[in-house]
């Protein structure tokens, strides 16, 4: 499975994608490395800032794998850029229509950059990232982190914002917590039993298949943030051209939601899973079953009843945290940056 590749970076990127084109910009995820037939229906891609070997990504895969999205007369193609920050600058391009991203990294670049994103759909809850340390050395709290080295998946990426987030909101200067770019794998603890980092952010299905082997302390952001969470992006320009798209986008993952919190043993999300995609977390019955009992009280933690639905108090927390923290200025407007409207079209289809 390839990657975006190009020699822009990314304060160049958007420019020269809108103006040049780029021609075939990602790899499917689907299929036979793109070698199956797509199936009929209308085109839409779906941007993942990671390759889908996560349960964090499970709303898309049953989607994919049990039909939904064709049920829903679309062809969706699920392509991978190389992070979370590139597969924003191709959306914003117009370069793909959808993909998901965390509510930090979204209020940031639309307070700071005046980017026209929207929020269509708000997916988690809360955090999906994880930070794992050692029980000899736990960090429990911000406090913990100070004067401290963690490992992080990539630079300037969503745990890298949660990071800062975290921290600020408590008092701790980012500048005193020193961040290693590390592997996001299991056996990246190593690092950590070295003394080489003090923590790394993971997944839940990292976290957990770490947990399997070691004894460690898991710290879950979410208690310390009301701006944690994961929404499905659009630019204004790509809702105004593609809203039909969306909604039959977001009434798909609607039902593969419902099949899930329908599934309470989660024996039938499995097998559809499985009938397609193969990775660590998703091949052990037992992991997985709790992998995604965690995942679905994020994603539902009150059933099906907001589903894709974003509360707009939690919302407008979210911004007021990160202008206490003074990562953004306070004179934007948060409710402009998403609608439920589709969700609710999606829902009533």
């Amino acid at each position: 499975m390839k990657q975006i590749s190009t020699d822009s970076n990314r304060r160049d990127f958007l420019t020269n994608a809108a103006l040049a084109g780029m021609g075939s910009i990602v790899a499917s995820c689907s299929g036979d490395a793109g070698q199956q037939a797509v199936p009929d229906g209308i085109a839409l891609q779906f941007l993942l800032p990671l390759p889908p070997t996560s349960l964090t990504f499970a709303p898309e895969l049953v989607a994919d794998a049990g039909g939904f999205f064709r049920e829903n007369g679309l062809a969706v193609s699920l392509d991978v850029a190389r992070s979370s920050p590139q597969a924003i600058q191709l959306v914003l391009a117009r370069q793909s229509i959808l993909t998901r991203i965390t509510t930090i990294e979204g209020m940031l670049i639309a307070a700071n950059q005046n980017a026209p994103i929207v929020n269509v759909g708000m997916l988690a809850k809360g955090s999906t990232i994880r930070f794992v340390s050692s029980k000899e050395m736990p960090l429990m709290a911000p406090a913990d982190f100070s004067g401290k080295t963690i490992g992080i998946p990539s630079k300037g990426g969503s745990s890298e914002h949660e990071l800062d987030l975290f921290l600020k909101s408590y008092g701790v200067d980012p500048a005193s917590v020193r961040r290693e770019v590390v592997g996001v794998t299991p056996s990246a603890f190593n690092l950590v039993e070295q003394g080489l980092v003090a923590a790394y952010a993971v997944s839940i299905d990292t976290a957990e298949l770490v947990r399997q082997q070691k004894e460690v302390e898991v710290l879950d952001p979410t208690a310390f943030s009301a701006a944690c969470g994961q929404f499905y992006m659009t630019s204004r320009a790509g809702l105004a051209e593609h809203e039909e798209k969306i909604v039959r986008f977001l009434g798909a993952i609607h039902q593969a939601l419902e099949v899930m919190i329908d599934d309470q043993d989660f024996t039938m999300t499995l097998n559809i899973l499985r009938s397609k995609y193969s990775f660590a977390a998703l091949d052990d019955d037992a992991t997985a079953k709790r992998c995604l009992r965690e995942y679905m009280n994020i994603w539902a933690p009150t059933g099906s009843s907001d589903l894709l639905i974003t509360t707009s108090n939690r919302w407008d927390d979210g911004y007021s945290e990160l202008v206490n923290a003074g990562l953004v200025s306070s004179s934007a407007t948060p409710s402009d940056w998403f609608t439920n409207s589709l969700v609710e079209k999606a829902d009533r289809g």
